[in-house]
């Protein structure tokens, strides 16, 4: 299989077959133009030797007549033989009368008009010997071709020569500044094939770039940083993915372990009627712990899948509907006490899920506050914004557990026990249920002093 040939030898090329081409031109031109000057100067040499002995001709024609005419031409053959210039005369018949040129047969050139014409190796002129009112023959003057022949052939391989060396010089030059002027996109091929060799993230720094090349490398650097946030969110969402799946397996496996634990010893009969009484108070309870993990897990699937569809926002006053669920939040809150602070706010928000959304907020706070302790409800408004705020009195959050306090299944207990009751997935559906709904919550513990921590929920006001 045979390499392809890379772009600096293309360009390299195009451009020495393009020199070629110019210089092949200039060369054709200048052999055209310069034989054509050759030519027409010989010639014009020759028309000077008729136009010097046009005289002569005339006088011996008129003052001695036609026997004289064989004279005549014994005296022009032997004057411009004598100069160099061959010469043929040839009477009204056409019949040769005298010729300087040894070569030539007894037929005459042609007459041809022009000011000359090539005949058998030789450039020719011709004159009528006489005057416009008579003609006693004609004259043709000819030189031979080979001294002109042998300029053309010297300029033809002077030509040559010295296109052959500029050419060279051309490529060398030309490839020096078709590789200094390619060593950006060099710089650019070695940057991809790092990138296609695994270096995701990989950036190349292009200096005194042409613009195009300067635009492709800024494009490959963007490519390169957004490959490698792409395969960085990959590996985060495959990491949560692993975790999510390890953490609701611990979570199903442990109520189904203490169901079909005591459905065992129950079958075998080896319990007292208030062992079995007490084995299905258990049993009851995994059940509906479990039931309200799946529950969960299909809140957080329905949200991640639709979330327009999840929540039905409307315009939502946050008095009356606080008062509305102050029943289901006192049973929820006991044995811990309920303060309210509320104040008039209107906000953008679907009352079923801003209820889950405080439901489990409150049963977090209670989970972790000291019984009897008051746990803290306030409604108010900023200029754009209605926040609910829900406090608590307990040990506050770990510093380094708070950017992770909404993930799922995340306890700051690392053992992930469910010992208090809780799933790991109640701040992960408010965190869902607000932004569903354009708002967002927020994390913090309260300052000194006071203990505990505060979970703020903004939403838009309607």
């Amino acid at each position: 299989m045979h390499a392809k040939r890379t772009l600096t030898d293309q360009l390299i090329g195009r451009q020495i077959l393009l020199l070629a081409l110019l210089v092949f031109f200039i060369a054709v031109s200048q052999y055209i133009i310069l034989r054509a000057v050759l030519l027409s100067t010989e010639a014009r040499s020759l028309h000077q030797e008729i136009a010097v002995l046009a005289p002569i001709i005339h006088h011996q024609l008129i003052s001695h007549g036609q026997p004289k005419f064989q004279s005549l031409a014994s005296i022009l053959s032997a004057r411009l033989t004598a100069s160099g210039i061959n010469l043929i005369i040839a009477d009204n018949a056409g019949q040769v009368v005298s010729t300087s040129a040894r070569l030539i047969g007894p037929t005459p050139p042609p007459v041809v008009s022009g000011h000359y014409f090539l005949w058998q190796g030789y450039l020719v002129v011709t004159s009528k010997l006489g005057d416009p009112f008579f003609s006693e023959g004609r004259m043709w003057l000819l030189t031979p071709m080979e001294p002109i022949h042998h300029i053309l052939d010297r300029d033809l391989l002077l030509v040559g020569a010295l296109g052959a060396l500029m050419l060279a010089i051309a490529a060398w030059i030309g490839s020096l500044l078709v590789r200094k002027s390619l060593m950006p996109l060099e710089q650019i091929r070695a940057s991809t094939a790092r990138i296609a060799h695994g270096d995701i993230g990989h950036t190349t720094q292009i200096a005194d770039a042409p613009a195009e090349l300067a635009e492709l490398g800024d494009a490959i650097n963007t490519m390169s940083l957004a490959i490698k946030d792409l395969f960085d969110q990959e590996k985060l969402l495959a990491e949560q993915m692993r975790r999510f799946v390890a953490d609701a397996s611990h979570e199903l496996r442990t109520p189904l372990t203490a169901i079909n634990g005591f459905l065992s010893i129950i079958h075998h009969g080896d319990l007292s009627p208030e062992e079995q009484q007490q084995g299905l108070a258990t049993i009851r309870y995994e059940g509906q712990r479990m039931a309200r993990l799946v529950n969960q897990l299909l809140t957080l699937s329905r949200i991640d899948t639709a979330p327009n569809t999840a929540v039905a926002p409307v315009p939502l006053d946050l008095q009356q509907w606080v008062a509305n669920v102050k029943p289901m939040l006192a049973t929820l809150a006991q044995p811990h006490i309920l303060d309210y602070h509320v104040k008039p706010v209107t906000v953008s928000a679907d009352p079923d899920r801003l209820t889950e959304i405080l439901l489990n907020l409150v049963e977090n706070a209670s989970r972790y506050s000291p019984t009897e302790a008051h746990i803290e409800i306030v409604i108010h408004a900023d200029s754009t914004h209605g926040i609910v705020e829900v406090k608590d009195r307990g040990p506050g959050i770990a510093e380094s557990d708070l950017p992770h306090i909404f993930d799922r299944f995340y306890r700051s207990d690392q053992a992930r026990t469910s010992s208090s009751g809780g799933t790991g997935l109640g701040l992960s559906i408010v965190f869902a249920l607000v932004h569903a709904q354009g708002g967002k919550v927020e994390v913090a513990n309260r300052p000194a002093p006071q203990h505990g921590a505060v979970f703020r929920v903004i939403l838009p006001l309607a």
